[in-house]
């Protein structure tokens, strides 16, 4: 018989000790080159992004405060501050309405020592002659005309006061008015929708032919009047946005964003 040879085979508890080992490290090199995967040159990581600096729209209390702000700086109640300073001019000029009904005279005596008569003797005194005129009536004229101005200054700037709350609670009520429409329409939409939908169905059983066509024209006539409304309420919104942009002399986008 042929000698057959014995193959050898390693134990089992030998062969864990050999991959024991070897399984650690390739877990160490695998683990290794995910870390690092991770990671790129300049010591950020694949998996940071980029921050997202996302827009805050403004509150409506500091949406209410620029267009107050705006509608007070514009022509309206510019005026309103010119007058203030036509009265105080006026105070003024009626403080010194005195000085117009003043007058003064100045005479010249031309006859000197040299020219006196030697018959006679005489002198002509004096050589130089001054004049002033006070009119009695200024005393009881004057007064009253100063006390008239300085009420108008005080009459114009309380008129400018009220302007300034009339024109505040003018722009924020149709800041409302605006806003309110907007949430009419948002409402209205979902009609208009609903409305849409509905005659669509209706309009396809018409044409399978199982329906009416007074089901039809109702349900076109009901879907026309919700757009209707819905028409009405833009226009209205646009209105009130032309005048609030009149009063503030800026796009209402601009405050608004």
């Amino acid at each position: 018989m042929r000698n057959i040879k014995s193959k050898k085979f390693i134990p089992m508890h030998a062969f864990s000790r050999i991959a024991g080992p070897l399984t650690l490290s390739l877990l160490i090199l695998f683990s290794g080159n995910s870390a690092a995967a991770q990671h790129v040159p300049g010591g950020r990581k694949k998996t940071d992004s980029v921050p997202v600096f996302r827009h805050t729209p403004p509150s409506d209390s500091m949406i209410e405060t620029r267009l107050v702000t705006l509608a007070l700086q514009g022509p309206r109640y510019e005026a309103s501050g010119h007058q203030v300073n036509v009265t105080q001019s006026n105070l003024s000029k009626a403080k010194r309405s005195w000085l117009n009904l003043l007058s003064i005279s100045a005479n010249y005596n031309d006859q000197t020592f040299a020219k006196q008569s030697a018959a006679t003797g005489a002198y002509v005194y004096p050589k130089y002659f001054f004049g002033l005129t006070i009119p009695i009536g200024l005393f009881f004229s004057m007064g009253p005309d100063i006390r008239g101005a300085r009420e108008n200054v005080e009459i114009s700037k309380n008129n400018r006061e009220q302007l300034a709350r009339t024109i505040r609670t003018e722009v924020l009520g149709k800041y409302k008015q605006y806003k309110n429409f907007g949430d009419l329409i948002l409402l209205q939409n979902t009609i208009v929708v609903d409305q849409q939908a509905a005659f669509t169905q209706i309009e396809k059983k018409f044409r399978d032919g199982t329906t009416t066509i007074d089901q039809y024209n109702l349900a076109n006539k009901s879907y026309s009047d919700e757009r209707v409304k819905m028409l009405n309420l833009q226009l209205s919104q646009d209105l009130i946005r032309l005048d609030i942009e009149q009063m503030i002399g800026v796009n209402l986008d601009a405050v608004t964003r």
